[in-house]
């Protein structure tokens, strides 16, 4: 049987023109004999926004809108009365998704087996409706403290956990030093982040640069808030494992920190994101990782990737492969295709369908893929990005940046195809291996296999990674040695390779999870 007291509470206090803050008030103390009722339930009204019928509607327990007789309805809405809903966009601008109780559970068990000494204090930055505080609570931890910027969701906090103290403020404000740092921070990507935030960010940690996620400030904040020897437990976007714009981050986290769990990627319930799950000691670093990696393993990498799956033997694998290679860019021109929208408009304008004076083929990886060309008009003037007719003019291969989780793409072209910037332009230089070597060297699981353990599972391949592709040297002898040989891998390093390749092998859940 259903249970909408939370959601009717919510309704009479609406009716009676409450704020939100007293209407998400009124639903959790509704609720408030089953803390974990709070959360999910007074916590979704926290996360809706307040709309007025304009007809007479149902509700479901979920927030969504209904014929009044329909199945699953819990409330019926007359025509004028305000009413609680779904609101998706608002979640996704405050990267606000509330944590499933197990995920809650193995951080604050994670957290509290990572730290050293008694316990007694602990924190969320961005406690939500309190399912942190809640299990902190349940795991004996006496002095708790919940911050939040959202009033709603605090007020609900403060009826979840009567025993934490709440704040009504930003998560991104330093603070004491406390034994314990626990939650789920708010994922929100560089597009949907306010302007002047992003800036202050940057000038008080200049390290982090591009196109960082709010997650990544949060996580440092939160650590900044640890004492020596204290435990961090954070539910993180899985990005930050393996992104660029994390990089610098996941430097200092291993030089700095002993990471004592780490797992994921998986899927994190109502939104489109993977998550991983992080743990450390804080001040215990530099320290082997719970899989047995040796932080100076991960630090040898190029992009310093955090992935669960690597081993032990992983790093020295790919320097075995790079002792044996050559950079692609010392054979080849790598650069973007063409950007040919401009500050007076769109490519559209420069696109057409039909060949003419002054127009170029031209494709992108969408073209490639339906095999269609079309014509572009080619005036560097009107362009972004134009680049050197040279790059495309050539024999060349054209590669495609968005590989997702499958292998490489990537297609020769001998007819002087102007590329977009969906493609990486690959043109040689010189006396090199033919394209067909090459290309066939891009498409090989055991190249594929070797970028996503040492850069991590991105889905954008950048120019600069493949400029940096190893080539095997013994081609370049003119030796037509299969890749393997040329690279002198045993059958257990192919195997290896090869899996990374598949999406990464699997990684075994630490004794933490």
């Amino acid at each position: 049987m259903s249970d909408s007291r939370a959601l009717e509470a919510w309704l009479a206090a609406a009716a009676r023109g409450r704020d939100d803050v007293a209407a998400c008030t009124a639903a959790a103390e509704s609720v408030a004999d089953d803390p974990w009722a709070v959360v999910t339930q007074a916590g979704a009204l926290a996360r809706a926004r307040r709309a007025t019928a304009t007809e007479d509607l149902g509700l479901t327990e979920a927030l969504a809108v209904r014929h009044v007789d329909a199945a699953g309805v819990v409330c019926q809405i007359a025509a004028g009365a305000p009413y609680p809903a779904f609101d998706r966009p608002g979640r996704q601008r405050a990267g606000a998704f509330d944590t499933p109780a197990a995920t809650v559970h193995r951080v604050v068990a994670g957290a509290r087996a990572a730290a050293r000494g008694a316990v007694r204090t602990a924190r969320d930055p961005a406690c939500g409706s309190g399912a942190f505080l809640i299990a902190l609570a349940e795991a004996g931890v006496p002095e708790r403290e919940g911050v939040e910027l959202d009033p709603r969701a605090a007020a609900v906090a403060r009826i979840a956990d009567p025993g934490a103290r709440i704040v009504h403020g930003d998560g991104l404000v330093p603070r004491a030093p406390l034994d314990l740092v626990v939650g789920n921070p708010p994922f929100v990507p560089p597009e949907r982040q306010d302007r002047d935030l992003r800036k202050r960010l940057r000038a008080r940690y200049p390290w982090m640069s591009g196109r960082f996620d709010l997650a990544v400030p949060f996580a440092v904040v939160a650590l900044e808030g640890l004492r020596a020897g204290g435990g961090a437990g954070l539910v993180l976007p899985a990005s930050l494992l393996w992104q660029n714009y994390a990089r610098s981050w996941r430097q200092r986290i291993l030089q700095t920190h002993a990471i004592t769990l780490l797992s994921g990627p998986e899927s994190f319930p109502g939104a489109a994101v993977e998550v991983c799950l992080l743990g450390l000691c804080a001040g215990g670093g530099p320290a082997h990782l719970p899989g047995g990696l040796a932080a100076a393993e991960c630090l040898s990498l190029p992009n310093v990737p955090l992935h669960p799956a690597l081993r032990p033997g992983d790093a020295a694998l790919v320097a075995h492969v790079r002792a044996r290679s050559v950079e692609l860019a010392t054979l080849a021109e790598v650069d973007t295709g063409v950007v040919s929208h401009g500050p007076d408009g769109g490519k559209a304008r420069l696109l057409h369908d039909e060949p003419g004076p002054g127009r170029v083929p031209y494709v992108d990886a969408a073209d490639l893929q339906r095999g269609r060309t079309r014509w572009l008009a080619y005036t560097p003037e009107r362009m972004h990005r134009a680049k050197r007719p040279e790059l495309f003019e050539n024999p060349k291969l054209l590669v495609q940046r968005l590989r997702g989780k499958g292998p490489i793409r990537v297609w020769l072209d001998r007819t002087g195809l102007y590329a977009g910037h969906t493609l990486t332009v690959v043109r040689p230089l010189g006396d090199v291996p033919p394209l067909e070597k090459l290309a066939s060297l891009l498409q090989a699981p055991e190249v594929d296999g070797l970028l996503r353990l040492e850069r991590g599972q991105r889905l954008d391949l950048y120019p600069r990674d493949l400029a940096e592709l190893p080539v095997p040297r013994a081609w370049l002898d003119g030796q037509a040695a299969p890749l393997a040989q040329a690279w002198a891998l045993d059958p257990t390093q192919v195997a290896r390779l090869r899996a990374w390749a598949h999406n990464s092998p699997s990684s075994s859940p630490s004794k933490e999870d």
